[in-house]
């Protein structure tokens, strides 16, 4: 996707991201396991999107601060019960900085994916390092991809299929970057909806060497937010890091 922009994804996901991702369980799950190391806060969360985790941690009691490059995102989060408890800048994740340390920063979803080179990466767990405290502690949620999925680098699915709608998911992956492109395409009697989303895809011994790098030592690794044991190769990991 040539002409994907940073802004692509908040700009086509915004109005439906909260109806997408309509799971209060695993949204109390995701609060539980973070209330569990932020400490006394303040938290970041970079890449806040809608709030749709930031802004039931600050409801759980905890300082939550949020970065978000797409302002529809924003918008769409500002308009929520239990907005104001939370402090959101628009812009670059490697860039804000609200001039404070944290106990907690976390990256949730398919965030840290967001930055698309491995410079980037590196970089940014650099300057998330900077921004924590001394005892401060960084959670980053990764989504390996199957393999097996893949035909020449491609593959296509439904992912939804209902009597009035079709969700087709077109994915293409490029190794040499491990850059993957992925369509989402809508389609009903109304028309077509196109939710496109591009991210830098890594595994879990990759993001351990660029956080040894950064400065940060690897503290735990858990497969779920429930905290269910992690094992090399699983697809889904949620990885907490400390200072070195």
């Amino acid at each position: 996707m040539q002409s994907y922009t940073v802004e692509s994804y908040g700009e086509a996901i915004s109005p439906v991201f909260d109806a997408v991702n309509d799971d209060p369980a695993e949204v109390a799950r995701i609060v539980a396991f973070l209330r569990g190391y932020a400490g006394a806060g303040p938290v970041l969360e970079p890449g806040i999107g809608t709030g749709r985790i930031g802004v039931p941690l600050a409801e759980s009691g905890v300082e939550v601060y949020g970065v978000e490059i797409s302002r529809p995102m924003v918008e769409q989060l500002r308009a929520k019960p239990g907005a104001s408890l939370v402090t959101v800048e628009i812009g670059d994740m490697a860039e804000v900085g609200f001039g404070r340390q944290f106990s907690l920063i976390y990256l949730a979803q398919g965030t840290f994916g967001a930055l698309l080179t491995a410079e980037q990466q590196g970089g940014y767990l650099e300057y998330a390092r900077k921004q924590l405290t001394d005892d401060g502690l960084l959670v980053v949620e990764t989504m390996e991809i199957d393999d097996s999925r893949f035909s020449h680098d491609q593959h296509v699915t439904t992912s939804l299929l209902d009597v009035g709608h079709v969700v087709l998911t077109a994915a293409m992956r490029e190794p040499d970057t491990q850059l993957m492109s992925i369509q989402n395409v809508l389609l009903t009697a109304h028309g077509i909806q196109l939710y496109p989303v591009k991210f830098r895809y890594h595994a879990a011994p990759e993001l351990d060497g660029m956080a040894a790098e950064a400065g940060l030592r690897l503290v735990d690794r858990f497969s779920d937010w429930e905290k269910a044991g992690y094992t090399p190769g699983d697809l889904r990991h949620i990885s907490v890091y400390g200072p070195s």
